[in-house]
């Protein structure tokens, strides 16, 4: 039951309803009266009061909270006001319609679905992008990154709460069984000692959060009571995450397993680190992430908000039909075989079609042979005799000339009218050549000096300087390796951060044979480099 009914003002909000209750707070749905009678919805996090009235809480509460109200991005809920009335703290937010991430992955698991890769990668990057604005701040840090604290909205928009309390709680919760039961599963190993902690404690959060979304279990609920939890915290004692889900792209793995190293020094060193280098697991698993990624797990109706029951749609080409078993908890292929009955019909169709390619080629040759008898030249020695014999050479002679090009065939109508003096039209012809090789030697001489003039763009490669980001990967299913210039064969996917802006040629190597592309690297910027088995595509980002 909630402590405030509805219609109470709280500071300048008043209470439309209670929206969710937990240990420390609860959120109510308020609106706020502004000016020329416009009312804005909030959401209204009050503190408890027994919370509220710890004066080491309040003081740490409000002064990280004013903090937090100074930061503004968009995977980050706008705190508007925090303040305290009657001996009550509160917080007024922005309202998200929405559900958070803990609903979503349970409602998926009931059905027996996960996230898509896809939508684990954009969850990853959207807070590791709210995080990167979260520590610029000096010390300042989340502490209680969970997918209970990340909103995802029905238009697939991801949205990182609850800030300022953790600090003020962490201590207490710590010593109060019951009360960290399920949070203290997010702790890092730092947080759990209570320890000073920095941005990489959020980060370990984070890769536990993905791990929870990706597998439908935490790396620590196999432990039962807090004790245990915590002990296997600090002794990096569980079960890696590419044993759980050996299937999910290797490039996610591998940060989800660095983010939640036991030790400080082996995580990543900041928010940005962790985001690029799930931009490239992303990039080398061809999945493409972006604003739509999230969309399809959350509807709306009215003001009301649940998880959709309609299957996720496959953006990498599948149907919305194949998505299920994309989502499995084994994360299995699904099986593309082709019923028995197309494989019994393809080769008859290959027969039929072969057969009529066999008949179209048959008269293709019989009607090229019909033209043969005319071309025979039975009648014409008859014409060929009358006196006319210089005539043949002149006509031989004629007859080239309209042709641009010195093509052999234009004497071969010289056996037409074929009589005996063959001296003659071979005397034309070397006469026709000799009149065309200045021409062509000119053109070839043309030719020579055109590229005189090709090098202008050839600056324009040399203007290149400075560095760039190189990152290759290769089209899902494929498997290869690169060679660069000056640099051995490497595996594919490839990051190099710092890249000499210039032309390169990269040589790619597969099981399905190799290929090599030209790739423009571009200063300050992302050049993307995509194998396909055959060829690659190259593009850009900022």
């Amino acid at each position: 039951m909630s402590s405030i009914e509805p219609g109470t003002t709280v500071g300048r909000y008043r209470v439309i309803r209670l929206l969710a209750q937990g240990g420390m707070a609860e959120v109510y749905r308020a609106e706020q009266a502004l000016t020329g009678g416009i009312v804005r919805p909030v959401a209204l996090k009050v503190i408890r009061p027994e919370y509220s009235e710890s004066e080491d809480f309040r003081e740490m509460f409000l002064d990280e909270a004013r903090t937090a109200c100074t930061l503004s991005h968009p995977n980050i809920v706008h705190i508007y006001e925090v303040g305290e009335v009657d001996g009550l703290l509160y917080m007024a937010m922005e309202l998200v319609a929405g559900v958070s991430l803990t609903e979503v992955e349970r409602a998926l698991r009931e059905r027996g679905e996960r996230f898509l890769d896809e939508a684990l990668l954009a969850v990853g990057i959207a807070t590791c992008s709210a995080l990167e604005a979260v520590h610029e701040r000096p010390n300042l840090v989340h502490r209680d990154v969970s997918p209970q604290n990340l909103m995802l909205s029905a238009g697939g928009s991801l949205k990182l709460i609850d800030f300022g309390i953790a600090k003020a709680a962490t201590n207490r919760n710590l010593t109060r069984a019951g009360t960290t039961k399920g949070k203290a599963g997010y702790f890092s190993p730092e947080q759990a000692k209570g320890k000073l902690l920095d941005g990489r404690s959020d980060l370990f959060s984070l890769g536990v959060t993905l791990y929870q979304l990706a597998a439908g279990v935490g790396p620590l609920d196999a432990y039962p009571t807090l004790i245990s939890r915590n002990t296997a915290l600090v002794r990096g004692d569980w079960e890696p995450l590419s044993r759980v889900c050996p299937n999910l792209p290797r490039g996610f793995i591998s940060v989800v397993e660095r983010a939640m190293r036991v030790k400080l020094e082996e995580r990543y060193p900041d928010a940005r680190t962790m985001r690029e280098e799930l931009e490239s697991a992303a990039f080398a698993a061809g999945l493409p992430v972006g604003p739509g990624s999230l969309t399809g797990y959350v509807r709306a109706e009215g003001e009301a908000v649940s998880v959709s029951t309609s299957p996720r749609r496959n953006r990498a080409g599948g149907t919305g039909a194949a998505q299920p078993s994309v989502a499995t908890a084994s994360r299995a292929p699904t099986a593309r075989a082709l019923p028995g009955g197309r494989k019994v019909w393809a080769p008859v169709a290959g027969v039929v079609v072969g057969l009529t390619l066999s008949l179209v080629g048959g008269a293709f040759v019989l009607s090229r042979q019909a033209p043969a008898p005319v071309e025979s030249p039975a009648p014409v020695p008859p014409v060929a005799t009358p006196t006319p014999a210089p005539k043949p050479p002149t006509a031989v002679a004629e007859a080239p000339v309209p042709t641009p090009a010195p093509e052999p065939p234009a004497v071969a109508p010289a056996p037409e009218a074929r009589p005996e003096p063959p001296s003659a039209p071979s005397a034309a012809a070397v006469v026709t050549r000799s009149k065309r090789e200045p021409k062509r030697s000119r053109d070839q001489a043309h030719a020579v000096a055109a590229p005189a003039s090709a090098p202008a763009p050839a600056p324009a490669q040399e203007v290149l300087s400075g560095e760039g980001t190189l990152r290759i990967g290769a089209a899902p299913g494929i498997q290869g390796q690169v060679k660069l210039p000056g640099r051995g064969l490497e595996e594919i996917p490839l990051d190099l951060r710092r890249w000499k802006a210039g032309h390169y040629s990269l040589q790619f190597t597969s099981s399905g044979g190799s290929a090599s592309c030209s790739v423009k690297v571009l200063p300050e910027r992302r050049t993307l480099v995509v194998f396909d088995g055959k060829g690659c595509t190259v593009s850009y980002r900022d």
